[in-house]
């Protein structure tokens, strides 16, 4: 993705776009001059004639300045013909000569000066030496310790300048992990605020960068790790696709760095970051101030008709719901049905705010009579739950029954989500797919009437076992999720029972329910030895294992081609 390049001493962005220029050149109009001094051409080039031309005469001749300049702090060794040349007695010409007396200033000789006085202690000095010296020698420590005497020396427009320009000659992945450090420490020093971000963010947008980064991390210092650890997890998760496990507080903390920028800063990155940040501050694992910031000034920024949008604002206005923000939620949600009015989810959770309540839960219907679920939604999940009630003096007993169908915690029982009263009505949520099973309206064939008789008294059986005993087995108690399921909501009456009495007692209620799903499927095609089985153990109504295999098998001969 594309990211802002870092800023010059105007504050403006640089283009990405790097000119040549020579020495005579002068930089465009509105843009600064170089406060990097590129490296000669004598020294960087190898190849040329034996003789120096007449431009490369002069060029050398500033160099011999400054070797003369520095000899004693740099205490380079030369011979006869180079103190000539230096000393100003002997015109440059040969190039071979040049070239050699150039490389003796080599970075473990700009090093050592460095390390001693005057250069050690006065870092203006030591700038005006650095300045010469990288114009002789294309090494990267050199370069560095540049950057960090700049930081001391110039302003930090100049400094930020430099950066930018002394970034544009490395290549990353031959640096070591020291020089790394050394490189980002200068960043920290020189940037401050939404400047550093940016300013990191268009180094990570360069592969090579990224990847002597990765590499080099365990040896960074703790004030460089601490700064840029955090920026980097959050540049892996908005523009890269590395499965990278960094911490959830890490990326928090990378978020945070970002969203302190100003507003007109943020909004001015681009919609793929503003994006990716707005689904990074919607995860449930940030922290709500990092999410109202995020959604406060990029949710603002999309196209309102747009997919990314809705898309967006819902789950902004989920996260407001799940932390009970009613209100602000409300908001965000009026803005997307007046931008998008036939968007499905915006009208059905603006209605349920405005819907009579159970506790979280937003009735989409009248209060259900006792024992019967009403269809609702849980605010806190936006998602479809079944409540039933029962009356005020009966609120022990439904409390008591929501506790033991919590605990079941079985396959085919659907789940309590939310008890309590609430205006004075008990009620108990439970969510589960599908519709009320309404077994006369229900239109099965054979094999799926008898495989949804099979999982009725499956239900039945697990419920016993459980130690549950149901007062009965009313097809309203439960779920039916086509093609041939069934999950069991109401528990009304239930009570708890040793297994062996629940077993007993659910095995009639399950021949009973068993019976009146399969009462209208023809058993003309089952085998009669199925057929038999079947009958017998529907009317026996004592062992549900048996009951079990009987439906089984004819849903599986019924079934047949």
């Amino acid at each position: 993705m594309s990211t802002p390049p870092p800023p010059d001493a105007s504050g403006r962005r640089r283009s990405r776009r790097r000119r040549g220029r020579g020495r005579g050149d002068r930089p465009p109009p509105g843009r600064p001059a170089p406060v990097v001094p590129e490296v000669s051409h004598i020294a960087a080039t190898p190849t040329g004639g034996d003789m120096l031309a007449p431009a490369e005469i002069a060029e050398m001749k500033e160099h011999l300045a400054f070797l003369r300049r520095y000899k004693d702090i740099l205490r380079l060794k030369l011979n006869a013909a180079e103190d000539l040349l230096v000393n100003g007695q002997r015109e440059p010409s040969e190039r071979g000569v040049c070239r050699h007396l150039l490389g003796k200033v080599d970075r473990p000789v700009i090093d050592a000066a460095v390390a001693r006085e005057p250069l050690r202690s006065d870092a203006a000095v030591r700038a005006r030496m650095l300045a010469g010296a990288i114009r002789v020698t294309a090494d990267v420590g050199v370069l560095l310790a540049y950057l960090e005497a700049l930081a001391h020396v110039r302003s930090r427009a100049e400094a930020a300048q430099a950066f930018g320009e002394v970034v544009r000659r490395i290549d990353f992945e031959s640096l070591s992990a020291t020089r790394l450090a050394r490189l980002l420490q200068v960043l920290v020093e020189t940037f401050v605020g939404h400047e550093r971000v940016q300013v990191l963010f268009s180094l990570l947008a360069q592969p090579s960068f990224r990847r002597a980064f990765d590499a080099a991390t365990g040896a960074f210092p703790p004030p460089v790790a601490d700064a840029f650890a955090p920026l980097r997890a959050v540049h892996a998760r908005l523009v890269e696709d590395t499965g990278r496990s960094d911490a959830p507080e890490v990326v928090t903390a990378g978020m945070e760095q970002v969203l302190a920028a100003p507003d007109p800063v943020l909004r001015g990155y681009a919609e793929e970051l503003r994006v990716g940040m707005l689904e990074l501050a919607l995860r449930p694992d940030v922290p709500a101030a990092v999410a109202d910031r995020a959604a406060g000034v990029f949710l603002g920024t999309l196209a309102r008709a747009g997919r990314m949008y809705a898309r967006l604002a819902q789950r902004r206005a989920a996260q407001l719901l799940q932390r009970h923000a009613d209100d602000r939620a409300r908001v965000v949600l009026d803005e997307l049905h007046r931008a998008q009015p036939g968007l499905h989810a915006a009208e059905r959770w603006l209605a349920a705010l405005d819907a009579r309540r159970l506790g979280r839960v937003a009735l989409e219907g009248g209060i259900p009579e006792r024992g019967r679920l009403a269809p609702g939604l849980w605010l806190d999940a936006q998602r479809t739950v079944w409540v039933r009630t029962a009356a005020t003096p009966e609120a022990e007993r439904l409390t008591a029954e929501a506790a033991l169908q919590a605990t079941l915690a079985l396959p085919g029982v659907a789940p309590v989500v939310e008890r309590g009263v609430a205006s004075g009505i008990p009620y108990v949520a439970v969510g589960g797919p599908g519709r009320p099973f309404d077994v006369d309206a229900a239109k099965l064939d054979g094999g799926a009437a008898f495989a949804l008789a099979a999982a009725a008294v499956r239900v039945l059986h697990a419920v016993a076992i459980g130690g549950a005993l149901l007062p009965d087995a009313a097809p309203e108690r439960f779920l039916f999720v086509a093609p041939a399921a069934l999950v069991l909501a109401d528990l009304d009456g239930v009570r708890r029972s040793d297994p062996a009495s629940a077993t007993r007692g659910h095995a009639v209620h399950a021949a009973r329910l068993a019976e009146r799903i399969v009462s209208r499927v023809t058993r003309d095609r089952l085998p009669d030895e199925t057929r038999s089985a079947l009958r017998q153990a529907l009317e026996a109504a004592a062992d549900l294992v048996a009951m079990t295999t009987a439906l089984d098998r004819a849903a599986l001969l019924a079934g047949r081609e």
